[in-house]
């Protein structure tokens, strides 16, 4: 069934060889843009057992009722025992009701966020192509639909608020992002975008890291206050908040989720910004670097925060399109860029390669080989034994801070 990975790869590159040069409107690469985003809508929504969270979601799809009955006392129900938005537990039920079948809520859900992601893309490079390898090959596409499905539906709404905002239809955002907010808590993070209001340059960089090195040093004492004067309470959602709260990290741990989600970002987004023409789209891209550097911050000064980086993580993925696009067009700084570039390969590579001791499985495995739902293999299941063993290893008192 892997064929599937190899007809989508294969073709996009051709695609991105015949029309990621053209800059101007082509109707050919439009259809053939939009044909491959439906084909990677497809490859997840009929997809099965495929990532390690979606066995989650099967089996408390399994849970939910065949009827409406007592509808608000059940949504009321998720979101205090599980920590579940209203919105995903709705999609669920009318799934269930409706096509009893935890397929339509993969298919609504892929087509919800790679609709988005394709659409925000398309906006801020002209090398289409070449980002849906990346996205691909990074393996954000198969997070995104697989890991982390609740916070995919709520990223695509806020993906598309965030355009209308950076294009002056900021209604559009402040009516989006509270959508965005009924299937997953995350999308708070969006909110932070209408602050990102940076002058980048280098220096702002360096403020970054050292802010973020301070943050991480003093993060014990301020997560101690803040759970004691804000967090008290019970349920499932102060729950959530408090153990991704508490994730800590090491100083080596705390140097890589720098290089990660604050030095290389910054090196290929700026460099693309340095090099645009349109003054208009360039503003776009110093907003876009901006409130990449708030919330990597975040992800770096709290290990438990690196999920809110989703939320920049397609204005990253669409930057580096352009970036190695063009790679060897400019020689200003060619060897920053080079070692920028190759910094990323190792760190996926790396991500590609972690292991799992229970089934001698590595990272890559979730996703490969794929697995349709014409042939529902229950050999898969080692997928479920695997992030159960990724889940408990979160939860290791040595990643766990010391909150007095």
């Amino acid at each position: 069934m892997s064929i599937f990975y190899v007809i989508f790869v294969m073709l996009t590159a051709y695609f991105s060889f015949r029309y990621d040069g053209i800059e101007e409107y082509d109707a050919h690469k439009q259809h053939r843009f939009w044909l491959m985003c439906f084909y990677l809508i497809c490859l997840s929504g009929f997809s099965y057992g495929l990532g390690g969270d979606k066995f989650v979601y099967m089996r408390e799809f399994e849970e939910y009722p065949d009827t409406f009955t007592e509808v608000s006392n059940y949504v009321w129900l998720q979101f205090m025992l599980k920590g579940q938005m209203p919105g995903w537990t709705l999609l669920n039920l009318i799934s269930k009701s409706v096509f009893h079948s935890f397929y339509a809520v993969q298919l609504i859900q892929s087509a919800a966020i790679n609709t988005a992601v394709c659409y925000f893309a398309s906006k801020y490079t002209h090398r289409w192509f070449l980002f849906l390898l990346i996205y691909f090959f990074t393996l954000q596409y198969f997070v995104f639909n697989t890991e982390i499905m609740r916070e995919g539906l709520a990223l695509s709404f806020s993906l598309v608020g965030m355009h209308g905002y950076l294009r002056g239809h900021k209604w559009l955002f402040y009516l989006l992002v509270p959508v965005g907010l009924l299937f997953h808590i995350s999308a708070v993070a969006a909110l932070l975008f209408p602050l990102a209001r940076l002058r980048i340059s280098w220096r702002i960089l360096c403020y970054a890291l050292l802010g973020s090195f301070a943050i991480w040093l003093l993060s014990d004492l301020v997560l101690g206050r803040l759970i004691t004067a804000v967090l008290g309470g019970m349920g499932a959602m102060v729950e959530k908040v408090l153990f991704y709260s508490l994730q800590a990290s090491t100083f080596f741990g705390f140097l890589r989720s720098s290089i990660t989600y604050l030095i290389l970002p910054f090196i290929i987004m700026y460099s693309v910004m340095q090099s645009e023409p349109d003054e208009e789209q360039r503003k776009r891209m110093e907003r876009m670097i901006s409130y990449m550097l708030m919330l990597g911050v975040l992800a770096t000064s709290f290990a438990g925060f690196i999920r809110i980086y989703n939320y920049t993580r397609v204005f990253y993925l669409a930057l580096m399109a352009t970036f190695i696009y063009t790679l060897f067009w400019q020689k200003r700084h060619l060897i920053i860029r080079l070692g920028a570039l190759a910094g990323v390969l190792l760190l996926t590579v790396l991500q590609y390669m972690i292991p799992y001791q229970t089934t001698h499985t590595r990272y890559y495995n979730f996703f490969y080989p794929y697995t349709c739902i014409l042939h529902e293999d229950h050999s898969v299941f080692f997928r479920e034994v695997a992030h159960t063993e990724a889940v408990l290893g979160e939860e290791k008192d040595d990643n766990v801070r010391d909150i007095k």
